[in-house]
Order: structure tokens, then sequence, then C-alpha cells
């Protein structure tokens, strides 16, 4: 094809059982994007083929109103009888899928790096209420400064219901969640699970569920576990291990409920790590538990030859494989085994020993090493849960680590990070006076951000002509038209167009308005005389309001 709608086709970028995606020019600005064809014509019944095309449309359109840095920017949609399709911002760079598949590694710490995009990319899209459904390598563009971008929101769950009823293969299943190939509602868990996928892989090296056939993968997701990370590549930090077990949880509900729960474990990587030690058993040992553990009552603690465990200090647990022993500080999951009754002589032992731990407890605060204070609180507790002192004291050291953690989050300019943090504060005092403070400059500082952004995309749109991106950006229907009406004069009589916007001023009247001041230079050549002219100069003041957690302009001052 030479031409799509008013786009001029320069080659073609990849294909698909759906279509076709190309490389296209937008001639009236100039701009280069990417256009992904989706064929209804493979659909028989005209009135289903009718519904899906105006689904289609409905879900792009949806995802278009999605501004992210990390989301690939919807800019068209449109329609030639049988063929729809989407512009979209082309982005220079492989896929991840290709990255993987030429032997690209990633260190634990680039995996980290890129996870923490993909997490916050996603959290803002389920905050907006839109799931993506088809999260897979594939899907994430990598630019030449390596950063990454999601493509193909709105678009997997009508390629999939039509690619179902055409009798076409769904495409690459390893990335699915288990309630996806049931057929059951998927939400934004499905996207984690495959987010879980995508992690596994690059650590591993190889994806967790693997198979011959679509058959095979499938009945892995749902039925079976991978094999431990740990055992895949020894190297890793144990925390990975928890992670991982949370993210690919086979049931919705046990798994992280949110992107931001995630991303928060993969930056506490080392913390988490710290509480999770993970001792060899041989195989022979593994099978004899094993069989204990379907015997036996659930119990709180586990007498095991040559480990000592003073009443209970830990809950013991198999690992999904049976080859592991892990002892988490939490006790996420308790072993069922058989113990024999601690002799009365032991019981003053027992009390001596946590006396002495309420001590170094309150040592280690003294001395700012909060880490051991709740490690050692918590051994308390599991051995005394009723300890009033350990329950008090584990409180304070979580509170004094995340508040420290959450100021060097602040001061490092990671905002979203320092208010998590500060979350985790109010959940355990919800009148923490210095979580509170945080918690309100990190979020006034995350608004700033946005604010400047918007002001930035206003800024280039009017450089590019883009008038459906500047007008994204307004909230209010009154302004949009004055925006617009400018805009299209601007554009139609205009070339060149220079937009320089500096001295600016945020002053926020609460938490959802804020009034925008800013030095504002517009210089273009008039189409007619090939003149350059100063078309606007000066200050200007606009209104901002935060619209479901997103803020848009509504008008000037």
């Amino acid at each position: 094809m030479k031409k799509i709608g008013k786009y001029q086709i320069t080659e073609i970028l990849g294909k698909g059982a759906m279509g076709i995606v190309y490389k296209a020019l937008d001639p009236d600005i100039t701009r280069e994007a990417a256009i992904k064809t989706i064929r209804f014509d493979l659909i028989t019944e005209e009135s289903d083929r009718e519904e899906l095309m105006k689904r289609f449309i409905r879900e792009a359109q949806a995802a278009g109103k999605l501004v992210h840095p990390n989301i690939i920017t919807i800019y068209d949609v449109g329609r030639e009888e049988d063929l729809t399709y989407i512009v979209m911002q082309y982005i220079e760079g492989p896929s991840l899928q290709k990255m993987i598949t030429s032997g690209d590694k990633f260190t634990p710490q680039e995996v980290i790096q890129l996870m923490n995009h993909l997490c916050d990319a996603l959290e803002y899209a389920h905050q907006e209420k839109i799931v993506h459904r088809d999260i897979k390598p594939a899907n994430i563009l990598i630019d030449k400064t390596g950063k990454p971008f999601i493509v193909d929101f709105g678009v997997a769950r009508v390629e999939t219901s039509t690619l179902t009823q055409t009798g076409a293969t769904i495409g690459t299943p390893s990335y699915m969640s288990p309630e996806q190939i049931m057929g059951e509602k998927a939400d934004n868990r499905s996207d984690i699970f495959s987010l879980g996928v995508i992690l596994y892989e690059l650590l591993a090296g190889k994806k967790p569920f693997e198979g011959d056939s679509i058959t095979t993968v499938f009945y892995k997701i749902i039925n079976e576990e991978p094999l431990s990370i740990g055992e895949v590549k020894k190297d890793l930090p144990k925390g990975f291990e928890h992670i991982l077990s949370k993210a690919l949880s086979k049931d919705p509900k046990n798994r992280y409920q949110t992107c931001s729960q995630l991303a928060a474990d993969l930056n506490a990587l080392s913390q988490l790590s710290e509480k999770t030690i993970v001792l060899d058993t041989t195989e022979e040992e593994a099978v004899s538990l094993e069989r204990k553990r379907k015997l036996r009552r659930r119990i709180l603690a586990v007498s095991i030859p040559s480990v000592l465990l003073v009443c209970g200090a830990a809950a013991l647990f198999l690992s999904q494989k049976g080859r592991k022993l892990i002892f988490p500080s939490r006790g996420v999951q308790v072993m069922e085994a058989e113990v024999s009754p601690l002799p009365s002589r032991s019981i003053p032992l027992i009390f001596s020993i946590i006396e002495d731990k309420l001590i170094r407890i309150e040592k280690s605060l003294e001395k700012g090493n909060f880490a051991e204070a709740i490690k050692l609180a918590e051994e308390v507790l599991s051995e005394d849960s009723e300890n009033t002192k350990a329950r008090k004291f584990l409180n304070e050291a979580l509170i004094a680590q995340n508040l420290a953690e959450g100021v060097s989050s602040y001061n490092k300019g990671d905002y979203r990070q320092c208010k998590r943090m500060m979350e985790r504060i109010l959940k355990l005092e919800k009148e923490n006076q210095e979580a509170l403070r945080y918690w309100f400059l990190a979020d006034r500082a995350i608004s700033k951000k946005e604010i400047l952004r918007i002001l930035e995309r206003q800024r280039k749109t009017e450089e590019e002509k883009d008038l459906l991106s500047l007008l994204s950006d307004i909230g209010s229907p009154a302004f949009s038209g004055q925006r617009k009406a400018d805009a299209i004069l601007l554009f139609n009589y205009y070339d060149e167009i220079k937009s320089v916007i500096s001295n600016i001023s945020v002053n926020f009247r609460d938490r959802n308005n804020a009034d925008v001041s800013f030095s504002h230079i517009l210089t273009a050549v008039y189409k007619k005389t090939g003149e350059k002219k100063v078309v606007f100069e000066g200050t200007k003041t606009w209104t901002f309001k935060k619209q479901e957690k997103t803020w848009k302009i509504i008008g000037s001052k």
C-alpha cells in the first residue's frame, strides 16, 4: 500500500495474523508515525464484523487518552471500508522480544530499572480503568536511550476475540494468565501475571512455562509451578524468589494487587533478600517432609534434625519444587509437621531468650539499625504473638525505616516511592505528622512534574502542528474551543513554528487546583510572504484542575 487515509506509507515494520504495521508520514505536520491495520474482512458474519469494528474504534479512542512517558501515544483512528487502522507514535528501536531473541543479557539492576518503568506505566493505565490484556516482550519497544514503551493498549481484547472467531492463532501463549486461558474476566492482575513472566524470563534467560505445543503451555500455566528462579540462576538475590512466587500466583487474589506493590518489592530487594534464608536439602529429605506435610495438622513451629529452632522461631514450608526449605521472617506459609512438646524446663530458657531479644531490639532502635530491630521483633512475635512490647518496637522500627527510606527517595526526586513509604507509615500510625508532611510534599512534587510535562507537550504540539495532542490536555469545553480556534489559525497561516516557554511559576490553591504562569514567545514564518514574525510574546496564566487523577488545563486568566 502507498497510502492509508492521509498518511503516506514509507515501509513495512511488521506483519501479524490480523494485518500489517507500517511506518508512515503525516504530510500535514511531516511527522513519522506507525500505523497498525486491523483486517475485519476475515469475519464472515457482517453483523459481527460491524460490531467488532465499532468496539475496536471505541477502545482505541479510550486508550488514546493515556498520556504517559512509557506508553505509546495514539494519534488517530481511521477506517477505510473493511480496513481499520490506528496511528501511533513511532519509536526507532527494537522490541524487547527482539533483544531477548538476539541473546541480549540483562543485569538484575537493569531488569529492575526496566520493570520500574513498566510498572509505573501499567499502574497509570489501571488507574484509568484500562487493562492491556496482552503484555509480552513483543509489545514493549525500546528506544535508542533504553527507554521502554508499551504498545497496543486497547487493541489486545479486540484482536483476541476477532482471531478466535476466524480460527487463527492467538499468538504466543506463554505470557497469558490462568484466568485468561480459562476464559474468565481479566483485570489488572492479569497484566501483573504477564509482568511476572517477563521478569522471570529476563532473569533466567528462559520462560517459566515452556512446551512443544500451546496445549502443553496452557496446561503448565494453569496447573504447574515454574522451576524456582534460584535453581535456574543461583547467583541472584534471594528476594526474587518471593517476588516471582507472588507475581506468578495461579489465584489472582494471592498476586500483587497493584503494579506499585510489585515495584515496591523490587526496589526493596535487598531487605527482602535479608528476610529469606534458603537451606539446601536432599531429594530424600524433601520427599519425607512432603509426606509429613500431608499427614499432620498445621502448627506454628517446626523441628528438623540438625537445625535448632526455639519455640517455632520461624515458619517452615516447602518451596514449589520440594528442594528448598525456606524460613521467611514474616511466615507467609506454615508447614504441617510433627513436633514433640517442649519439656517444662525449657520454658524459663525461652522467656530469658525473649527478654534478651527485647533488650537487643531497644539498643538497635537507639543505634538506628532498624532492619535488625525488625528482624528481632518479628522473631519474638513468632514465639509470643501477644507480646505488646515487641509489637510496639516493631511498629517503631517499621515507621523509622520507612521514614528514612521515604525521605531519601524524596531527596533523590523519586516522589512516587516517597509516597509509597509514607503510606506504609500511615497504615501503622494514621496521624504521623512527618509522614503526612512528606506525603503532601511528594504529592505536590508529582503534580508539579505532571503540570510541567503538560506545558512541554503543549509547546511541542504547537511546533509540530499536532492539534489532537494539543487538545488532549484540555479539560474544559470552552477553553478547548478557544485553543482549537487559535491553533487552527496558527497552523493554517504559519510554518516553522518555534514555541518557547520559560519562567514557569506553579501556585497550588489546593490538591486539585493550580494557577500556572509562564513567559511565552511564539515565532513563525508567515506562509504568504515567507517573513518570520513574532506571533505572540508575553505572560500567560492557565488554570489547571485534577480530573480523575490527571491534570487538565481548564482556562486562562
